[in-house]
């Protein structure tokens, strides 16, 4: 079995790289604003884009920093899906990174969120679109990974700053990477 893991620069990408090896899986990795596609078909695309920042209120956002972090949280795993979708074998699963929960709101991560949320609601009509097919949002939770770095630098326009902070040294439990794992291969 073959993955393909486009936004390779993540540690959840790079932890999930890891453990597909060890579970006897052949693994590529693009970064995450690559189009090039190695040669060989797939049966796994993992496409695990994203960014944080602009973080703060929607209006107090920077409108061409907004767009860009829908761009890499929704159009650039899009657009990778489409370059590699070519070269897909029969039955092949693809598996979006998803974001917070989307029951629950996310203050001053409009970006973040809209982005997530594009992958979220296309997975159903790609499902209807292409029979026979996977496409899959993994939720990995609150993971203790260097993205929250981004949420440290915004501080206090941050809603979550203090959770993150907790996160962050340890004083609050997060995901850990085996658990993404298994949720993981649960969506397979």
């Amino acid at each position: 079995m073959r993955c393909l893991i486009a936004g390779s620069g993540s540690e959840i990408a790079r932890e999930l790289h890891t453990r597909l090896l060890l579970d006897g899986w052949e693994v590529d990795a693009v970064s995450g604003r690559s189009l090039l596609v190695p040669q060989g078909n797939w049966d796994l695309l993992i496409l695990a884009h994203g960014q944080l920042a602009p973080i703060d209120r929607f209006f107090e956002c920077d409108m061409s920093e907004w767009m860009g972090a829908v761009m890499v949280n929704a159009v650039y795993p899009l657009s990778c899906l489409r370059a590699a979708w070519p070269h897909r074998n029969p039955g092949a699963t693809v598996v979006f990174i998803g974001g917070p929960n989307m029951m629950r709101t996310s203050p001053t991560y409009s970006a973040y969120r809209a982005g997530k949320a594009v992958l979220e609601a296309l997975t159903g009509t790609l499902e209807a679109e292409y029979p026979g097919f996977k496409f899959k949002v993994l939720h990995p939770g609150a993971v203790n990974t260097r993205i929250h770095q981004q949420t440290l630098q915004a501080g206090h326009k941050a809603a979550n700053y203090e959770r993150v902070m907790k996160i962050v040294n340890g004083t609050e439990p997060s995901t850990g990477h085996d658990e993404v794992y298994m949720r993981l291969k649960a969506l397979l």
